[in-house]
């Protein structure tokens, strides 16, 4: 079925209008589930492979906002009509939600012909589009690919595969590509229970927030603690970040939560004179337009001074909206809060957001730090890391330490801070003034 002709007639009927995107002139979802069904059920197809692409351009809404409405709807014109450009006429292209898209191919063939048009549509969709005012769009698409009869013999299920493939896809990282395999059934029944769980947990207040001491890497005087949050889940016990906080972005359950730990962080650190506190920011928190109140709230609660408060932020905050983000990090530095660049030297940008955004450390990303007694390289990042943070005036924290070998190599480079379980494990604050004491005790 080509879709070619559909942008082309003239003053659009109600019916049509009722089965078409108006953006990009596509069918929308109604109308690629009556296609579906008939391709499933034609006798023909019966016992061809029919396959379903679903797509969906990573980001869509941060392109939308850091571009404008009318650059969004170009930016989906195009990604049709590239999608439109890969497929054949027979097959059926439509667009049924704000950033996704569907390909139903019946009849495609065997795995390597679906693998072809797999790479093809990735392919064209990763293609940077030119936009009216000279600049240019990078989209990224993920894809989902469900097969029928294998996956499903309907069409709402077969569409279902692809979608909790395209979510699998999500989970991988902007580009990725994933096939339907059975267990992604049972993996987002399981998350959406958890989901479910994490909304009860807020309101139970099921949390608990533990601190990792952070020393001078010369003395190893405790000068500070990292805030890190651990969900006490009724069934599955203490949960850390890596298994809810995905989720928590996905659903914004992170916005709370966050608020939750800067309050909680800000509180504890104000009954330890002498001490700073971090505290990481999600992406999510960071977008959310909220992060400088909730931060200004925070202190103002606790009287802890803004200059015991350090925010983590990782490069990825900063890509999508360089400007935006500017004034919000420029928005915390009127508060008095300190800024560290988490996971250093894993970004492709890191430089030249340090020229240009107001960071007062870096904190080297723990995967350098544990290869740093082994490899050469390892070292050689580690040591061009600590180099151009003495360069710029900045403070530079290594995390992950977990043997005295790295220590002795983090202090002959003169590293200024030192965080991991050879120095001391996430605590509860009753475990953190005991720690307190006994370095007091030892000095």
């Amino acid at each position: 079925m080509s879709d070619a002709d559909d942008g082309a007639r003239g003053p659009w009927k109600p019916e049509h209008l009722a089965l078409h995107d108006p953006v990009t002139s596509l069918p929308n979802r109604l109308l690629m589930i009556e296609f579906l069904a008939g391709a499933l059920g034609s006798p023909q197809e019966a016992r061809r492979t029919l396959a379903v692409f679903c797509l969906a351009v990573d980001n869509f809404s941060h392109i939308k906002e850091l571009f404008g409405q009318a650059a969004a709807d170009l930016i989906l014109a195009e990604t049709a009509r590239r999608i439109r450009r890969c497929v054949r006429d027979r097959d059926l292209v439509a667009r049924v939600e704000d950033d996704m898209f569907v390909v139903v191919a019946a009849g495609v063939g065997d795995a390597k012909a679906v693998d072809g048009l797999a790479r093809r549509l990735q392919a064209a969709l990763n293609a940077p589009i030119d936009l009216p005012s000279g600049t240019a769009a990078y989209p990224q698409a993920n894809m989902g690919i469900a097969l029928a009869p294998l996956d499903a013999e309907d069409a709402d299920g077969l569409v279902r595969c692809a979608e909790l493939a395209l979510e699998q896809a999500r989970e991988q990282g902007p580009g990725s590509s994933s096939y339907f395999a059975a267990e992604m059934n049972d993996e987002m029944q399981g998350r959406r229970s958890l989901e479910s769980d994490l909304r009860r947990a807020i309101i139970a207040d099921e949390f608990v927030l533990l601190f990792q001491p952070r020393c001078d890497a010369r003395t190893l005087k405790l000068r500070g603690v990292e805030a890190l949050i651990r969900w006490d889940h009724p069934q599955l016990g203490l949960l850390t970040p890596d298994e809810f906080v995905p989720i928590a972005e996905k659903s914004g359950l992170v916005i709370p939560i966050g608020e939750w730990v800067l309050r909680k962080a800000c509180d504890t650190i104000s009954r330890l004179p002498g001490l700073n506190v971090s505290v990481n920011v999600s992406v999510v928190q960071f977008r959310s337009g909220g992060l400088v109140d909730t931060v200004e709230a925070a202190l103002k609660a606790s009287g802890v001074s803004p200059e015991r408060l350090e925010l983590e932020i990782t490069e990825s905050v900063l890509i999508e909206n360089t400007e935006n983000a500017l004034d919000i990090l420029m928005s915390l530095k009127k508060l008095g809060v300190r800024l560290s660049m988490d996971d250093f030297g894993t970004g492709y940008s890191s430089l030249g957001y340090l020229r240009t955004f107001p960071f007062d450390a870096l904190k080297i990303d723990r995967r350098f730090v544990g290869d740093l007694d082994q490899s050469k390289d390892a070292l050689a990042i580690v040591q061009a890391i600590l180099g151009l943070g003495r360069a710029l005036g900045m403070q530079v924290v290594a995390e992950g330490v977990e043997t005295k070998s790295q220590l002795d190599i983090l202090r002959a480079d003169s590293c200024d801070e030192v965080q991991g379980y050879f120095l001391g494990r996430p605590m509860t604050e009753e475990a953190l003034l005991a720690y307190i004491a006994e370095h007091r005790m030892a000095s």
